[in-house]
This record gives structure tokens, sequence and C-alpha cells, in this order.
């Protein structure tokens, strides 16, 4: 498998496509956990981790690495879950899943579909507060 092939970068192929929205409850569980705290787990504020991973995330596959990929794919998802943004952790599930096959043409497409997801969160969560 052949990294290079993964040009031009997965975000540029889709600007047209619509951002996905998360669910009210989701906005709101994530605002209040940026408001009281998150004790379960170190890093900042939601959004702002959020941000961090997906942007890492993007490094990652222009890097090839898979398996740093993989990892943060794993984190995301669990921040997602955590936070109520079901729609984002099943993505990133799906981002393992094609990190772990090492199919690179559909590991573009997901990393792309999770920013969107993510664009969308954060734009909304902006909207909100």
């Amino acid at each position: 498998m052949m990294c290079p092939q993964t040009s031009p970068a997965p975000h540029a192929l889709a600007l047209r496509l619509p951002v996905p929205v998360p669910s009210p409850e989701a906005l709101l569980r994530v605002r209040l956990l940026c408001v009281l705290g998150d004790a379960r787990g170190p890093g900042g504020a939601p959004p702002a981790e959020l941000s961090v991973r997906l942007s890492r995330l993007e490094a990652h596959l222009r890097a090839c690495a898979f398996g740093r990929l993989r990892a943060d794919a794993r984190g995301l998802r669990r921040l997602a879950s955590r936070v109520g943004l079901s729609e984002m952790a099943r993505v990133a599930a799906s981002v393992e899943a094609c990190a772990v096959s090492g199919d690179a043409a559909a590991l573009g497409a997901t990393v792309a579909r999770l920013g969107r997801c993510g664009t969308g969160a954060l734009q909304a969560l902006r909207r909100s507060g």
C-alpha cells in the first residue's frame, strides 16, 4: 500500500456536502461539561479537545501514520461518546476500522466525514453559546 495516493487532501474532495448538526441534547451536554468541568478525564474543554483531536487526525492521515491515526480516532470516539455526539462516535469507529484494514481510500473518505461532523458540532456550539 502506497500512501502518496491519498492526495489531494481528503477534506478538499467534499466541500459542498452539508455539515451535520448534532442534537440539542448533545449540545447541552457539551456546554454543561464546559461550564462544570469533566472529572472523568484529562484535557481541556470538550470543544477545544475535539478541535485538537480532529486536526491531529488529519495530520496523521497526511503523514500516513495509520497507527497513530487509529489511536487518535479511538480517543475521539470515546470523547464523542462521553459528551453525547453519537454520530461523531460512529464515524470515528469507522475511521478506526479503516485504519486497521489499511484501506487508504476509505480512510480518506471517513476522516473527511469525521471532519464534517466535527465542524458541524463546533459551529453549533459557537451558535448556541
